[in-house]
């Protein structure tokens, strides 16, 4: 992985995924915590960060067809410039940090994310944020089909329950041509050069997993 051709995309790390936010995750704080060692590090070895924000217009015009506003006509989460909408500041961004609001799950969707990549040679992208199988996954599933090379580093996303994060991991996991999934420690070590742990994409379909061996199967990752 050329540091140069490679950026770290934040997923909507926002205060709205709190305990008490209208999206709340499963372990919030602890992946707020990795996160920010992956970004501190990114910073340090030039990649460039690029966070995204769900950001929807107070008067629900861009919000999906069939979602539904609040009693006060607006958006029920993620209104721009809310307290809730705001990247949570733990994580938040530093100078240099690019910023993609996106009123979609995937990132790539009616956004200018796809002209900033190419506009800086982005040929690699570390992923990680919320939610794994909404959000999260709907942008690697595209940027795996633009043909940029992903790696997840698993242990720094999240979503409503443990058990939807890992099926959700996995799921990624048998389609991710090209790419890699590391913890958010290898992380950091692959963006300074040292020797890192990684487990990379070999066949597709690997992981047939059943409710009963999601854990067993995730493990193994």
């Amino acid at each position: 992985m050329t540091n140069a051709k490679t950026a770290l995309l934040v997923i909507d790390l926002q205060e709205a995924n709190r305990p008490t936010g209208a999206w709340p995750v499963f372990d919030y704080s602890g992946v707020i915590d990795r996160s920010r060692a992956v970004i501190e590090a990114a910073r340090e070895a030039g990649i460039q960060v690029i966070y995204t924000r769900h950001w929807h217009a107070r008067d629900g015009s861009d919000l999906l067809r069939f979602e539904k506003v609040g009693e006060d006509g607006q958006p029920t989460h993620c209104v721009e410039d809310s307290d809730a909408a705001q990247i949570s500041p733990e994580v938040a961004s530093a100078d240099g940090d690019i910023i993609i609001d996106k009123t979609r799950y995937s990132a790539f969707f009616g956004t200018r994310l796809e002209s900033v990549l190419q506009r800086l040679n982005i040929e690699n992208l570390m992923i990680l944020g919320v939610w794994t199988e909404a959000c999260v996954e709907t942008t690697v599933n595209d940027a795996v089909w633009k043909g940029y090379r992903v790696t997840l580093v698993k242990d720094a996303m999240t979503t409503a329950t443990r058990t939807m994060h890992k099926s959700a991991i996995l799921s990624m996991a048998n389609w991710l041509y090209g790419g890699e999934i590391v913890v958010a420690e290898q992380a950091v070590k692959l963006m300074r050069g040292e020797p890192y742990r990684s487990w990379k994409f070999s066949v597709p379909s690997q992981f047939l997993f059943e409710a009963e061996t999601i854990k067993q199967l995730y493990d193994q990752i």
